[in-house]
């Protein structure tokens, strides 16, 4: 683990969680030759912002930074100062969450999933998802849908409305008992099952997950108009 720089200096009272901070992707929809974690916002990597509030939160006593394997084996100068272990991720999203699982300290209670491209969480929703996993069970930020769903057939036919009150759009941050994700990834992997969200694998395999509400501006870049978006709120939203 390399030696924290001043930003990553905060004091931890009796952590209880680690966090693995998802930042595989290759960002092809960004149509950028920059990787999206690595696009600059307010002055800085989308990454380091989304990494620093874990660093700061006196609940989390680890994190775990999943990168793409080259940039795993020689990262950016700016990460390698802080206080983070680096791992390489997979070929999919379940693959790099897995090598993140799998690096985490051996006795870690819970584990706090979390996008490197969502640059707005905060540590009143990090507590949220915190408070509410508990033995046996998983918590997942989320907000509510707001427009009207259509079920839709490949062809464009409309099969049927979902009613909206019952649908809520997942986010991250994401909080599971760590020994109870690691092996719904590790028995995915052994029948082949992939997926973007990890709460999925959890239901998949009859584990229990419950919603906190989220936040609206905690968006995950995807498309240059996030970036557009996120460039507006980031006055508003990221501290220093």
């Amino acid at each position: 683990m390399s030696q924290a720089s001043s930003p990553a200096s905060f004091h931890k009272a009796a952590p209880q969680a680690a966090a693995v901070i998802v930042a595989g992707g290759s960002g092809r929809r960004m149509g950028s030759d920059v990787r999206k974690q690595y696009l600059q916002l307010a002055g800085r990597p989308v990454l380091y912002h989304a990494v620093l509030p874990f660093l700061r939160h006196t609940r989390i006593g680890e994190v775990v930074v999943v990168l793409p394997e080259p940039d795993a084996a020689d990262p950016p100068e700016w990460l390698s100062m802080l206080e983070v272990q680096i791992v390489a991720g997979g070929l999919e999203r379940s693959d790099s969450v897995r090598n993140g699982l799998r690096a985490t300290r051996t006795g870690t209670g819970i584990v706090v999933i979390h996008d490197g491209a969502r640059p707005f969480v905060s540590g009143e929703l990090i507590n949220r998802v915190l408070d509410a996993a508990g033995t046996g069970s998983g918590a997942i930020a989320a907000v509510r849908v707001t427009d009207t769903i259509k079920d839709v057939d490949p062809d464009g036919t409309i099969r049927g409305t979902p009613d909206r009150a019952r649908l809520w759009q997942a986010q991250t941050p994401q909080a599971f008992p760590h020994a109870l994700v690691l092996a719904a990834h590790e028995r995915a992997l052994e029948e082949g099952v992939g997926g973007t969200d990890d709460a999925a694998l959890i239901e998949r395999f009859g584990g229990r997950v419950v919603i906190v509400e989220g936040a609206t501006e905690n968006l995950k870049i995807t498309r240059p108009r996030d970036l557009v978006v996120a460039e507006a709120l980031a006055p508003h939203l990221l501290g220093g």
